[in-house]
Protein backbone atom coordinates (compact mmCIF):
# COMPACT_ATOMS: atom_id res chain seq x y z
CA UNK A 1 0.00 0.00 0.00
CA UNK A 2 1.19 3.51 -0.82
CA UNK A 3 2.81 4.95 2.33
CA UNK A 4 0.93 8.26 2.05
CA UNK A 5 -2.44 6.53 1.73
CA UNK A 6 -1.56 4.23 4.62
CA UNK A 7 -0.71 7.21 6.79
CA UNK A 8 -4.00 8.94 5.93
CA UNK A 9 -6.04 5.82 6.71
CA UNK A 10 -4.29 5.40 10.04
CA UNK A 11 -5.02 9.01 10.89
CA UNK A 12 -8.67 8.50 10.00
CA UNK A 13 -8.93 5.44 12.26
CA UNK A 14 -7.57 7.51 15.12
CA UNK A 15 -9.77 10.52 14.31
CA UNK A 16 -13.13 8.78 14.05
CA UNK A 17 -13.43 7.36 17.57
CA UNK A 18 -11.94 10.55 19.00
CA UNK A 19 -14.69 12.51 17.30
CA UNK A 20 -17.38 10.15 18.63
CA UNK A 21 -16.14 10.68 22.20
CA UNK A 22 -15.12 14.32 21.82
CA UNK A 23 -17.84 15.70 24.09
CA UNK A 24 -16.62 13.48 26.93
CA UNK A 25 -13.04 14.55 26.37
CA UNK A 26 -14.02 18.20 26.29
CA UNK A 27 -15.98 17.96 29.54
CA UNK A 28 -13.08 16.11 31.14
CA UNK A 29 -10.76 18.95 30.09
CA UNK A 30 -13.13 21.59 31.50
CA UNK A 31 -15.97 20.26 33.70
CA UNK A 32 -17.73 23.65 33.52
CA UNK A 33 -18.73 22.67 29.99
CA UNK A 34 -21.19 20.22 31.50
CA UNK A 35 -23.23 23.33 32.32
CA UNK A 36 -24.32 23.31 28.67
CA UNK A 37 -26.60 26.27 28.05
CA UNK A 38 -25.28 27.84 31.29
CA UNK A 39 -21.65 27.51 30.23
CA UNK A 40 -19.77 30.79 30.18
CA UNK A 41 -18.59 32.03 26.81
CA UNK A 42 -15.31 30.60 25.58
CA UNK A 43 -13.29 32.52 23.02
CA UNK A 44 -10.60 30.64 21.14
CA UNK A 45 -8.69 32.46 18.44
CA UNK A 46 -9.02 30.68 15.10
CA UNK A 47 -7.71 31.46 11.60
CA UNK A 48 -9.79 33.80 9.45
CA UNK A 49 -10.20 33.30 5.71
CA UNK A 50 -9.10 36.50 3.92
CA UNK A 51 -11.67 38.20 1.75
CA UNK A 52 -11.10 38.12 -2.02
CA UNK A 53 -8.89 40.88 -3.40
CA UNK A 54 -10.57 44.22 -3.56
CA UNK A 55 -13.28 43.52 -0.98
CA UNK A 56 -13.54 45.49 2.27
CA UNK A 57 -16.04 45.09 5.13
CA UNK A 58 -18.62 47.88 5.40
CA UNK A 59 -21.61 46.57 7.40
CA UNK A 60 -22.29 44.05 10.19
CA UNK A 61 -25.61 42.43 11.12
CA UNK A 62 -25.46 40.74 14.52
CA UNK A 63 -27.44 38.86 17.17
CA UNK A 64 -26.04 38.22 20.64
CA UNK A 65 -27.44 36.23 23.50
CA UNK A 66 -27.06 37.94 26.87
CA UNK A 67 -23.88 37.10 28.74
CA UNK A 68 -23.41 34.97 31.85
CA UNK A 69 -26.18 35.54 34.38
CA UNK A 70 -27.66 34.40 37.65
CA UNK A 71 -30.38 31.75 37.59
CA UNK A 72 -33.77 33.24 36.86
CA UNK A 73 -35.45 31.29 39.67
CA UNK A 74 -33.91 30.29 42.98
CA UNK A 75 -36.15 27.24 43.17
CA UNK A 76 -33.98 25.63 40.50
CA UNK A 77 -31.59 24.65 43.27
CA UNK A 78 -32.81 26.01 46.62
CA UNK A 79 -34.73 22.79 47.35
CA UNK A 80 -31.45 20.87 47.36
CA UNK A 81 -29.87 23.65 49.43
CA UNK A 82 -32.57 23.41 52.11
CA UNK A 83 -32.34 19.61 52.19
CA UNK A 84 -28.58 19.76 52.74
CA UNK A 85 -28.83 22.52 55.35
CA UNK A 86 -31.33 20.47 57.35
CA UNK A 87 -29.23 17.32 57.07
CA UNK A 88 -26.09 19.22 58.10
CA UNK A 89 -27.83 20.50 61.23
CA UNK A 90 -28.78 16.93 62.11
CA UNK A 91 -25.24 15.65 61.53
CA UNK A 92 -26.26 13.45 58.59
CA UNK A 93 -23.70 14.70 56.06
CA UNK A 94 -20.27 13.38 55.20
CA UNK A 95 -17.39 15.84 54.86
CA UNK A 96 -18.09 15.94 51.13
CA UNK A 97 -21.75 16.63 51.90
CA UNK A 98 -20.91 19.46 54.29
CA UNK A 99 -18.63 21.01 51.67
CA UNK A 100 -21.41 20.81 49.08
CA UNK A 101 -23.91 22.32 51.51
CA UNK A 102 -21.65 25.31 52.19
CA UNK A 103 -21.03 25.81 48.48
CA UNK A 104 -24.74 25.83 47.67
CA UNK A 105 -25.32 28.27 50.52
CA UNK A 106 -22.70 30.56 48.98
CA UNK A 107 -24.37 30.28 45.59
CA UNK A 108 -27.80 30.98 47.01
CA UNK A 109 -26.54 33.98 48.98
CA UNK A 110 -24.98 35.49 45.87
CA UNK A 111 -28.31 35.08 44.04
CA UNK A 112 -30.27 37.10 46.59
CA UNK A 113 -31.79 40.10 44.85
CA UNK A 114 -30.02 39.22 41.59
CA UNK A 115 -32.10 36.40 40.05
CA UNK A 116 -31.93 36.56 36.27
CA UNK A 117 -29.50 39.50 36.22
CA UNK A 118 -26.27 39.74 34.27
CA UNK A 119 -23.12 38.96 36.23
CA UNK A 120 -19.78 40.73 35.99
CA UNK A 121 -18.53 37.81 33.95
CA UNK A 122 -21.39 38.31 31.49
CA UNK A 123 -20.53 42.00 31.13
CA UNK A 124 -16.92 41.09 30.38
CA UNK A 125 -17.98 38.55 27.76
CA UNK A 126 -19.83 41.20 25.75
CA UNK A 127 -17.00 43.68 26.06
CA UNK A 128 -14.62 41.06 24.71
CA UNK A 129 -16.84 40.21 21.74
CA UNK A 130 -17.30 43.89 20.91
CA UNK A 131 -13.57 44.62 21.15
CA UNK A 132 -12.73 41.81 18.75
CA UNK A 133 -15.50 42.89 16.35
CA UNK A 134 -14.04 46.40 16.25
CA UNK A 135 -10.45 45.20 15.88
CA UNK A 136 -11.19 42.64 13.17
CA UNK A 137 -13.56 44.83 11.15
CA UNK A 138 -12.27 48.32 11.84
CA UNK A 139 -13.21 49.49 8.35
CA UNK A 140 -16.88 49.08 9.30
CA UNK A 141 -16.57 51.68 12.05
CA UNK A 142 -14.03 54.09 10.58
CA UNK A 143 -15.49 54.88 7.16
CA UNK A 144 -18.33 57.08 5.97
CA UNK A 145 -20.87 54.89 7.78
CA UNK A 146 -21.35 55.85 11.40
CA UNK A 147 -24.82 54.66 12.45
CA UNK A 148 -24.96 51.76 14.90
CA UNK A 149 -28.57 50.69 15.56
CA UNK A 150 -29.15 48.59 18.69
CA UNK A 151 -32.31 46.73 19.66
CA UNK A 152 -32.71 44.60 22.76
CA UNK A 153 -35.07 42.44 24.70
CA UNK A 154 -36.36 44.54 27.57
CA UNK A 155 -35.24 41.93 30.09
CA UNK A 156 -32.45 43.62 32.15
CA UNK A 157 -29.71 41.06 31.43
CA UNK A 158 -30.04 41.82 27.71
CA UNK A 159 -30.13 45.57 28.22
CA UNK A 160 -26.96 45.48 30.34
CA UNK A 161 -25.30 43.22 27.78
CA UNK A 162 -26.11 45.79 25.10
CA UNK A 163 -24.78 48.59 27.30
CA UNK A 164 -21.44 46.85 27.82
CA UNK A 165 -21.12 45.88 24.16
CA UNK A 166 -21.70 49.39 22.83
CA UNK A 167 -19.61 51.02 25.55
CA UNK A 168 -16.69 48.86 24.44
CA UNK A 169 -17.20 49.80 20.79
CA UNK A 170 -17.14 53.45 21.78
CA UNK A 171 -14.02 52.96 23.92
CA UNK A 172 -12.28 51.25 20.99
CA UNK A 173 -13.27 54.08 18.65
CA UNK A 174 -11.96 56.68 21.08
CA UNK A 175 -8.62 54.87 21.36
CA UNK A 176 -8.34 55.01 17.57
CA UNK A 177 -9.37 58.70 17.51
CA UNK A 178 -12.49 57.79 15.53
CA UNK A 179 -15.23 60.34 16.12
CA UNK A 180 -18.86 60.41 15.18
CA UNK A 181 -20.22 56.93 15.88
CA UNK A 182 -23.95 57.47 16.30
CA UNK A 183 -25.66 54.86 18.51
CA UNK A 184 -29.43 54.42 18.71
CA UNK A 185 -31.17 52.18 21.25
CA UNK A 186 -34.58 50.52 21.11
CA UNK A 187 -36.35 48.07 23.41
CA UNK A 188 -39.87 46.97 24.25
CA UNK A 189 -42.37 44.16 23.61
CA UNK A 190 -42.58 44.83 19.86
CA UNK A 191 -38.84 44.22 19.53
CA UNK A 192 -38.97 41.08 21.63
CA UNK A 193 -41.71 39.84 19.28
CA UNK A 194 -39.06 39.19 16.66
CA UNK A 195 -35.89 38.94 18.75
CA UNK A 196 -37.31 35.93 20.57
CA UNK A 197 -40.75 35.15 19.20
CA UNK A 198 -43.14 32.98 21.19
CA UNK A 199 -44.50 29.77 19.79
CA UNK A 200 -47.92 28.46 20.73
CA UNK A 201 -47.76 25.80 23.41
CA UNK A 202 -48.32 22.24 22.29
CA UNK A 203 -48.96 19.91 25.22
CA UNK A 204 -48.53 16.74 23.18
CA UNK A 205 -45.18 18.04 21.92
CA UNK A 206 -43.93 18.96 25.40
CA UNK A 207 -45.20 15.69 26.87
CA UNK A 208 -43.18 13.82 24.28
CA UNK A 209 -40.06 15.83 25.10
CA UNK A 210 -40.40 15.29 28.86
CA UNK A 211 -40.94 11.55 28.36
CA UNK A 212 -37.80 11.37 26.23
CA UNK A 213 -35.77 13.20 28.88
CA UNK A 214 -37.10 10.99 31.70
CA UNK A 215 -36.29 7.88 29.71
CA UNK A 216 -32.73 9.06 29.09
CA UNK A 217 -32.28 10.18 32.70
CA UNK A 218 -33.10 6.82 34.21
CA UNK A 219 -31.20 4.94 31.53
CA UNK A 220 -27.87 6.73 31.78
CA UNK A 221 -27.69 8.33 35.24
CA UNK A 222 -27.44 6.56 38.59
CA UNK A 223 -27.83 8.57 41.80
CA UNK A 224 -26.55 5.85 44.15
CA UNK A 225 -22.89 6.86 44.31
CA UNK A 226 -23.66 10.56 44.67
CA UNK A 227 -26.16 10.07 47.51
CA UNK A 228 -23.76 7.71 49.31
CA UNK A 229 -20.94 10.26 49.01
CA UNK A 230 -23.04 13.11 50.44
CA UNK A 231 -25.00 11.40 53.24
CA UNK A 232 -23.61 9.23 56.04
CA UNK A 233 -26.55 6.86 55.90
CA UNK A 234 -28.21 6.45 52.48
CA UNK A 235 -31.25 4.85 54.09
CA UNK A 236 -31.78 7.88 56.31
CA UNK A 237 -31.03 10.14 53.33
CA UNK A 238 -33.99 8.70 51.44
CA UNK A 239 -36.41 10.23 53.94
CA UNK A 240 -34.73 13.64 53.58
CA UNK A 241 -34.13 13.69 49.84
CA UNK A 242 -37.42 12.37 48.51
CA UNK A 243 -36.85 11.88 44.78
CA UNK A 244 -33.06 11.31 44.50
CA UNK A 245 -33.03 12.08 40.79
CA UNK A 246 -34.67 15.47 41.37
CA UNK A 247 -32.23 16.21 44.19
CA UNK A 248 -29.18 15.35 42.09
CA UNK A 249 -30.56 17.31 39.15
CA UNK A 250 -31.02 20.42 41.32
CA UNK A 251 -27.44 20.19 42.55
CA UNK A 252 -26.28 19.77 38.95
CA UNK A 253 -28.24 22.82 37.79
CA UNK A 254 -26.75 24.85 40.64
CA UNK A 255 -23.32 23.68 39.57
CA UNK A 256 -23.95 24.75 36.00
CA UNK A 257 -24.69 28.37 36.88
CA UNK A 258 -21.98 28.72 39.53
CA UNK A 259 -19.33 29.36 36.85
CA UNK A 260 -21.18 32.55 35.88
CA UNK A 261 -20.98 34.09 39.35
CA UNK A 262 -18.26 35.94 41.24
CA UNK A 263 -17.78 33.30 43.94
CA UNK A 264 -17.84 30.36 41.49
CA UNK A 265 -18.14 27.55 44.06
CA UNK A 266 -16.88 24.33 42.45
CA UNK A 267 -20.07 22.30 42.82
CA UNK A 268 -19.23 20.08 39.86
CA UNK A 269 -16.24 18.70 41.80
CA UNK A 270 -18.71 16.51 43.75
CA UNK A 271 -19.68 14.61 40.60
CA UNK A 272 -17.71 11.95 38.77
CA UNK A 273 -16.96 12.47 35.08
CA UNK A 274 -19.52 9.79 34.18
CA UNK A 275 -22.20 11.58 36.20
CA UNK A 276 -21.40 14.96 34.69
CA UNK A 277 -21.43 13.58 31.16
CA UNK A 278 -24.68 11.71 31.72
CA UNK A 279 -26.48 14.70 33.23
CA UNK A 280 -25.16 16.94 30.47
CA UNK A 281 -26.39 14.54 27.77
CA UNK A 282 -29.93 14.78 29.11
CA UNK A 283 -29.96 18.57 29.14
CA UNK A 284 -28.23 18.66 25.75
CA UNK A 285 -30.92 16.49 24.16
CA UNK A 286 -33.70 18.56 25.77
CA UNK A 287 -32.28 21.77 24.32
CA UNK A 288 -31.80 20.23 20.90
CA UNK A 289 -35.28 18.72 20.80
CA UNK A 290 -36.96 22.00 21.69
CA UNK A 291 -35.14 24.61 19.66
CA UNK A 292 -33.53 22.71 16.78
CA UNK A 293 -34.88 20.58 13.97
CA UNK A 294 -34.82 17.28 15.85
CA UNK A 295 -36.10 14.09 14.24
CA UNK A 296 -39.46 13.19 15.74
CA UNK A 297 -40.17 16.73 16.90
CA UNK A 298 -40.42 18.41 13.53
CA UNK A 299 -38.54 21.54 14.45
CA UNK A 300 -41.72 22.87 16.03
CA UNK A 301 -40.14 25.82 17.81
CA UNK A 302 -37.88 26.66 14.86
CA UNK A 303 -40.88 28.54 13.45
CA UNK A 304 -40.04 31.25 16.02
CA UNK A 305 -37.19 32.33 13.73
CA UNK A 306 -39.47 33.58 10.94
CA UNK A 307 -39.69 37.24 12.02
CA UNK A 308 -35.99 37.34 12.94
CA UNK A 309 -34.92 36.12 9.49
CA UNK A 310 -37.15 38.79 7.99
CA UNK A 311 -35.47 41.41 10.17
CA UNK A 312 -31.97 40.38 9.03
CA UNK A 313 -33.02 40.58 5.38
CA UNK A 314 -34.91 43.87 5.67
CA UNK A 315 -32.15 45.64 7.59
CA UNK A 316 -29.49 44.40 5.19
CA UNK A 317 -31.54 45.67 2.26
CA UNK A 318 -31.77 49.08 3.93
CA UNK A 319 -28.05 49.14 4.70
CA UNK A 320 -27.25 48.40 1.06
CA UNK A 321 -29.33 51.29 -0.26
CA UNK A 322 -27.42 54.15 -1.82
CA UNK A 323 -26.52 56.75 0.75
CA UNK A 324 -27.03 54.51 3.78
CA UNK A 325 -24.86 55.39 6.76
CA UNK A 326 -25.66 52.22 8.69
CA UNK A 327 -22.48 50.54 9.92
CA UNK A 328 -24.06 47.87 12.10
CA UNK A 329 -27.35 46.45 13.31
CA UNK A 330 -26.85 44.92 16.76
CA UNK A 331 -29.49 42.74 18.41
CA UNK A 332 -29.44 41.50 22.00
CA UNK A 333 -31.71 38.68 23.09
CA UNK A 334 -31.92 35.14 24.36
CA UNK A 335 -31.02 31.54 23.57
CA UNK A 336 -34.65 31.06 22.49
CA UNK A 337 -34.06 33.64 19.76
CA UNK A 338 -30.66 32.76 18.36
CA UNK A 339 -30.90 28.96 18.48
CA UNK A 340 -34.11 28.60 16.42
CA UNK A 341 -32.68 31.20 14.03
CA UNK A 342 -29.41 29.38 13.26
CA UNK A 343 -31.36 26.11 13.11
CA UNK A 344 -33.85 27.54 10.65
CA UNK A 345 -31.20 28.89 8.29
CA UNK A 346 -29.17 25.67 8.62
CA UNK A 347 -25.67 26.71 9.66
CA UNK A 348 -23.07 23.96 9.76
CA UNK A 349 -23.87 21.57 12.60
CA UNK A 350 -27.57 22.39 12.41
CA UNK A 351 -28.05 21.75 8.70
CA UNK A 352 -29.75 18.38 9.09
CA UNK A 353 -31.98 16.61 11.58
CA UNK A 354 -30.82 14.19 14.26
CA UNK A 355 -32.52 12.15 16.90
CA UNK A 356 -32.41 14.29 20.03
CA UNK A 357 -31.26 11.30 22.07
CA UNK A 358 -28.18 11.13 19.83
CA UNK A 359 -27.61 14.87 19.52
CA UNK A 360 -24.44 14.66 21.61
CA UNK A 361 -22.73 12.73 18.83
CA UNK A 362 -22.54 15.89 16.71
CA UNK A 363 -24.01 18.77 18.72
CA UNK A 364 -22.79 20.16 22.03
CA UNK A 365 -24.78 22.85 23.82
CA UNK A 366 -21.68 24.24 25.53
CA UNK A 367 -20.28 25.07 22.08
CA UNK A 368 -23.47 25.99 20.24
CA UNK A 369 -25.46 27.95 22.82
CA UNK A 370 -23.27 29.11 25.72
CA UNK A 371 -23.86 32.39 27.51
CA UNK A 372 -22.99 35.19 25.08
CA UNK A 373 -23.58 33.04 21.98
CA UNK A 374 -23.55 35.27 18.90
CA UNK A 375 -24.14 35.30 15.17
CA UNK A 376 -22.55 37.84 12.85
CA UNK A 377 -22.97 38.54 9.15
CA UNK A 378 -20.05 40.59 7.81
CA UNK A 379 -20.82 42.38 4.52
CA UNK A 380 -17.98 43.18 2.12
CA UNK A 381 -18.08 45.32 -1.02
CA UNK A 382 -15.73 46.08 -3.88
CA UNK A 383 -15.30 48.97 -6.31
CA UNK A 384 -17.70 47.35 -8.77
CA UNK A 385 -20.52 47.32 -6.24
CA UNK A 386 -20.53 43.57 -5.68
CA UNK A 387 -21.43 42.41 -2.17
CA UNK A 388 -20.35 39.22 -0.44
CA UNK A 389 -21.08 38.04 3.10
CA UNK A 390 -19.15 36.00 5.63
CA UNK A 391 -20.96 34.49 8.62
CA UNK A 392 -19.54 33.92 12.08
CA UNK A 393 -21.04 31.85 14.85
CA UNK A 394 -19.46 32.45 18.24
CA UNK A 395 -16.77 34.36 16.35
CA UNK A 396 -15.81 31.35 14.23
CA UNK A 397 -16.43 31.16 10.51
CA UNK A 398 -19.46 29.07 9.70
CA UNK A 399 -21.22 28.02 6.53
CA UNK A 400 -24.56 27.05 5.04
CA UNK A 401 -23.97 23.58 3.58
CA UNK A 402 -27.17 23.80 1.55
CA UNK A 403 -25.85 26.91 -0.19
CA UNK A 404 -22.21 25.90 -0.56
CA UNK A 405 -19.07 25.54 1.48
CA UNK A 406 -18.49 29.25 2.11
CA UNK A 407 -17.29 31.05 4.10
CA UNK A 408 -18.10 33.83 1.61
CA UNK A 409 -21.42 34.01 -0.21
CA UNK A 410 -22.80 36.41 -2.78
CA UNK A 411 -25.40 38.49 -0.97
CA UNK A 412 -27.98 38.13 -3.74
CA UNK A 413 -27.75 34.33 -3.45
CA UNK A 414 -27.68 34.36 0.34
CA UNK A 415 -30.66 36.73 0.44
CA UNK A 416 -32.70 34.45 -1.81
CA UNK A 417 -31.76 31.47 0.34
CA UNK A 418 -32.81 33.22 3.55
CA UNK A 419 -36.14 34.30 2.08
CA UNK A 420 -36.83 30.73 0.94
CA UNK A 421 -36.00 29.39 4.40
CA UNK A 422 -38.22 32.00 6.02
CA UNK A 423 -41.16 31.27 3.75
CA UNK A 424 -40.88 27.55 4.51
CA UNK A 425 -41.55 28.15 8.22
CA UNK A 426 -45.05 27.86 9.64
CA UNK A 427 -45.91 31.34 10.83
CA UNK A 428 -49.28 30.17 12.16
CA UNK A 429 -47.50 28.74 15.20
CA UNK A 430 -46.40 32.17 16.37
CA UNK A 431 -48.17 33.90 19.23
CA UNK A 432 -49.49 37.36 18.42
CA UNK A 433 -48.91 38.88 21.85
CA UNK A 434 -45.75 38.88 23.92
CA UNK A 435 -45.99 38.78 27.70
CA UNK A 436 -43.11 39.48 30.01
CA UNK A 437 -43.87 36.38 32.06
CA UNK A 438 -43.30 34.21 29.01
CA UNK A 439 -39.76 35.52 28.67
CA UNK A 440 -38.66 35.42 32.30
CA UNK A 441 -37.32 31.91 31.77
CA UNK A 442 -35.03 32.63 28.84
Amino acid sequence: MNKTISTILAACLIWLPAQAQSYREKIAADPDRAGGVYHSYEYVEVPSTPAPDGYRPFYISHYGRHGSRYHIKLQYFDGATKTLDSARTEGLLTEDGMSLSRQLDTLLEEHQGMAGMLTERGAGEHRGIASRMFTNYKDVFSGRRNEVACVSSYIPRCLISMSNFTAELLDCANLEDIDGLDFSYRTGPKYLDYLSADVKSDRAYDKKRYAMADSMRHAIVSTDRFIAAIFKNPATAASRVGDPMKFVHEVFIGGGISQCTDARPDIFSHFTLDELVGLWRIENSKMYSKYCNAVGFGGYYVSAAKPLIADFVEKADAALEKGSRRAADLRFGHDTGILPFVSAIGIKGLDDSMLSSKADERWASFEMIPMGANFQMIFYGNASGNVIVKMLYNEKETSLPALGKGPYYLWKELRSYLVDRMNALDGSLLEQDTKESEHNGI
